[in-house]
């Protein structure tokens, strides 16, 4: 019994350590251009495009319950993307999760994995918030006509061998004016784990970056079809975002 107590007051310790965590949630989002080209005056005309990514649920929290996070508990985040201006636009979401060697712990204090490098974080969406692990709005069945489609050929840090894991996601339809997408994912949960190589009041952050590039002038990819939004695949949500990516990175070189 002695035993058990102790090992119940370190877990709560560890608990509370833990819940002291400043959790920082980043959002931005960039802008890809393509121009109209008017080959009699040689002059490029840029069209106006804007984008604008929000989460209403998270930004209802208040500034206490966005900046800490309990171990094991649910935390409202729905990072959407709406086109605000008059120009038809495709749209990406890269969301970067902090990573860590850790192991996690039971709820009575037993730690059931050995200490390994994983993410810190599970993202869930609201169908399936109640599952061991991260959930994405992606398509379910064929009758899902708007969804999120990943990307993993774009990914970094899938091996976990980095201080961060990227996730890469194209919406399968382009945004009209006004319009905006479903939610990526439902809530955010930290994960009850030891060995952190961090102090409390260290930032945990994780970044929510929108991209938007207008749908005009894709000449490879079929915009309409039968005057509807055609329902884009995995390749050509591939070779659009390879426009972003490669600008992103020429960039940073």
């Amino acid at each position: 019994m002695k035993k058990q107590s102790a090992k119940k007051r370190k877990n709560i310790l560890r608990y509370l350590i833990l819940a002291d965590f400043l959790l920082i949630l980043t959002m931005s989002f960039s802008l890809a251009y393509f121009t109209g080209f008017d080959e009699v005056t040689n002059r490029f005309i840029a069209k106006s495009m804007d984008i604008s990514l929000y989460e209403e649920r998270y930004n209802s929290l208040t500034e206490k319950q966005r900046s800490t996070l309990i171990p094991n508990k649910l935390l409202p985040k729905d990072p959407r993307v709406q086109n605000i201006k008059e120009t038809d636009v495709f749209v990406f979401v890269k969301v970067t999760v902090p990573v860590y060697a850790s192991s996690v712990i039971e709820d009575d204090g037993t730690v059931c994995e050995l200490a390994h490098p994983q993410e810190v974080f599970f993202l869930k969406t609201a169908e399936k918030a109640d599952e061991g692990q991260t959930s994405f709005h992606t398509k379910e069945n064929d009758e899902d006509k708007a969804y999120w489609v990943e990307l993993p050929s774009f990914e970094e840090g899938t091996d976990l061998q980095s201080e961060t894991r990227t996730y890469i996601f194209g919406y399968s339809v382009y945004l009209k004016p006004y319009e905006i997408t479903e939610t990526l994912f439902d809530y955010i949960q930290l994960k009850n784990i030891r060995q952190f190589e961090i102090t409390p009041g260290d930032r945990l952050e994780v970044n929510v970056d929108a991209y938007g590039i207008q749908a005009d002038f894709l000449d490879e990819i079929e915009k309409d079809s039968t005057f509807g939004k055609a329902v884009l695949t995995h390749e050509q949500l591939s070779t659009i975002y390879r426009y972003i990516y490669e600008d992103e990175n020429s960039d940073n070189n």
